[in-house]
Formats: structure tokens, sequence, C-alpha cells
């Protein structure tokens, strides 16, 4: 597929999805919606890509959808609910349900859709610059992105009503102090930190990897059986890979494993 709105890239095993509309601060449109479909799918298909990397170029990670003229020279006829059925639910799944695990580089401003989107990924690293903003409350409209699901079991109910009510910029440091981020770097290093960390993590048992997202991902909607449950049956699954036998190899010989992610 030829990108327009985005940057797709494959290197050392690691994929690299990053949003391209700079000069829009990389507001979403339905065209990058389906694009950004289109690359995570090619991901998730090719077995060289063991880790995801999402972020984007220029000053801004992600404002959110894209509020065009247009729509608000037709907002009497417009359906939000249709354009998030159709173009950005498929893609919130995906971003969960993928596989593969996905490391979130927040380089500068995530608001709106852009802020949830940085909750629903596996590892969000930001640049101390960067800032999270449930920004809907102040255009009459609700969060979406399955952020009021997220935030209030990453935050606290309180505290997660409270932001988006007041639409409340949160700080990339008082973000990782809340716990809505892994952790905080400088900027001129947020790059470098992300790479680092992908390539390592591509190298390493990626079959339990995407055990680990599975159940995590479920966890907080089972009861503590239904959950002990699901490890038991992903437990056997792992001991039975080849990336378990090949870790009690490297351990009984004292030497480095070379996993496969199978």
């Amino acid at each position: 597929m030829d990108y327009q709105t985005i940057i797709v890239e494959e290197k050392n095993h690691v994929g690299y999805l990053m949003l391209n509309r700079p000069q829009q601060l990389n507001s979403l449109t339905l065209s990058m919606s389906e694009e950004i479909i289109s690359a995570l799918k090619a991901f998730e298909q090719n077995p060289e890509v063991k880790v995801i990397v999402l972020g984007a170029t220029g000053k801004a990670f992600c404002t959110g959808m894209e509020l065009s003229p247009s729509l608000f020279q037709d907002v009497d006829n417009i359906d939000l609910g249709l354009v998030i059925e159709k173009y950005f639910k498929p893609m919130i799944d995906l971003i969960l349900n993928i596989p593969k695990i996905i490391i979130c580089a927040v380089n500068g401003t995530a608001a709106g859709a852009g802020a949830s989107i940085s909750l629903l990924c596996d590892i969000s690293i930001a640049a101390k610059s960067a800032s999270f903003t449930q920004i809907f409350s102040k255009m009459g409209l609700i969060p979406d992105g399955g952020a009021t699901w997220f935030l209030p079991r990453m935050i606290g109910f309180a505290k997660a009503k409270a932001l988006m009510l007041t639409a409340e910029k949160v700080s990339a440091e008082e973000a990782e102090r809340l716990g809505m981020i892994y952790k905080v770097v400088d900027d001129d290093q947020l790059q470098q930190e992300v790479e680092k960390l992908a390539e390592y993590m591509a190298t390493q048992a990626t079959l339990s990897y995407a055990m680990i997202k599975q159940a995590l991902n479920v966890s907080v909607q089972n009861d503590l059986e239904a959950q002990l449950k699901l490890e038991r049956d992903l437990q056997l699954k792992a001991g039975r890979s080849e990336d378990f036998i090949e870790a009690a190899r490297a351990f009984l010989m004292k030497d480095k494993p070379n996993f496969k992610g199978r």
C-alpha cells in the first residue's frame, strides 16, 4: 500500500509506524485510520516483525480526530458514532489484540483520541515535553477510543473523571507518576530509548509477550477463578513452546538463549 499519512519501515525485527501529518499536528483523518489499520495488519502477518513502535513526526504525537471546516458545515448530518464504529474501533481493536507488543513513543501533545491511543499501547514512553489531555468535553463530546474504560483503571475513578470533565492537561512527568505511561525520558533521548527497548524485546521470547498481553487484557474483567484458569492454559502452551525449551537449554548450559518467538 502506498501510504500518504503515515511512514512505515522495518528495521532489526521492529516495525515502525509513524503518524506523518506534522503540519496538522498528526490529527486523525478517516484515511489515516485506514492506513494505520493496514500497516498494523501487515506487521501482524509479517513473521520478521517481532515488536511494533507507534510514533509520530513533528512536534505533536496526535491531537485526535481532525475537525475540518467541512465537518462543521455539515454538523447536522454527521454521525460520529458511525465514524467511530467504522474507522476508529477497528484500529483500537487491532492495537489491543494484535499478538505483538506495541511501544508508543509520545513525542509531544497527545490530545483527544491521541491521548486514548497512548493508553491502549502495551508500553508508552514519553518525552518530557509531551502532554496528555482528554480534550473532548471542551468540544461538547465524550472521551472515546476506550479512554472511559482504560483511564479509570489506570489512575483511579475520581482522578480520571476529573481529568475528563475539566480537560486538564497532564504533563509527561505527572502522567508517569499517575501510572498513565511507563516512563519519561529527555526529548533528545526518546528515539534512542524506544529503539533500544524495541530491539531488545524483539530478541526475546515474543510468544510469551503475546500471552502476557492476552492475560492482562482480560484480567480486569475476569474474576480470580477465571484468571487462574487462563494462566493455567497459557502456561501449558508456553511450557510447550520452542522458546521455553531453548531457555531451559541455555540455563543448563549457562549459555545465552536464541529465541525464535514460537
